[in-house]
């Protein structure tokens, strides 16, 4: 018969080898992906199609937070818990045969700069103390201690009047850890694009 001390070991060492995991998968996906690692926070790219990719195709880049934080038990929200990286905003840097073409930001719910991308974001939804369902607050992502979560999905349409060549996406992701400010790198396995 199982201890709850033989159930708690049981799950810490399943939650340890799921980080590690984790850890391993996000340096193996990336072509780089740099880190807060004095604060055990991580962030890589998967990138599904391995190109080359033509005028009018879109490739997604799903773009991960690996937190290897331990959990705590605590009572509060995602954004709240001890170790919880919130997610600000994401900076894109597309850069073809090794030159930067441009770059933007994005910004999570509710404060997306196009509407239609809001889909692409893992949100935090809360109900405010005292009201009942549909809970309709929301807030920005936060990825929990223990957590391997995509935060965004990022796609570039080739067009016509841009360049073709070999494109990696940096991907700067802006947000606090404990109330300190983190930004993570993340850099996407190269692409070609072709007409």
């Amino acid at each position: 018969m199982l201890t709850a001390r033989h159930m708690r070991r049981r799950i810490l060492v399943a939650t340890l080898v799921g980080i590690v995991a984790a850890v391993t998968l996000a340096l193996g996906a990336t072509a780089s992906g740099t880190t807060s690692p004095q604060n055990r926070v991580f962030a890589y790219v998967a990138q599904p199609l391995p190109g080359p990719l033509h005028t009018g195709e879109t490739v997604w880049d799903y773009i991960y937070v690996v937190n290897a934080n331990r959990p705590t038990n605590d009572p509060g929200s995602r954004l709240t818990r001890p170790n919880s990286f919130v997610v600000d905003s994401i900076d894109i840097h597309p850069i073809v045969d090794g030159t930067e073409f441009g770059s933007y930001t994005v910004n999570p719910p509710p404060d997306v700069p196009f509407p239609r991308w809001a889909g692409r974001w893992v949100t935090t939804v809360e109900c405010p103390l005292g009201t009942q369902p549909p809970c309709t607050t929301i807030t920005k992502p936060a990825v929990i201690a223990g957590e391997n979560t995509a935060v965004y999905i990022a796609g570039w349409a080739h067009g016509d009047d841009e360049p073709t060549g070999t494109y990696v996406f940096r991907y700067v992701i802006h947000g606090t850890l404990n109330g300190t400010p983190t930004d993570l790198t993340a850099i996407s396995p190269p692409i070609f694009i072709t007409n």
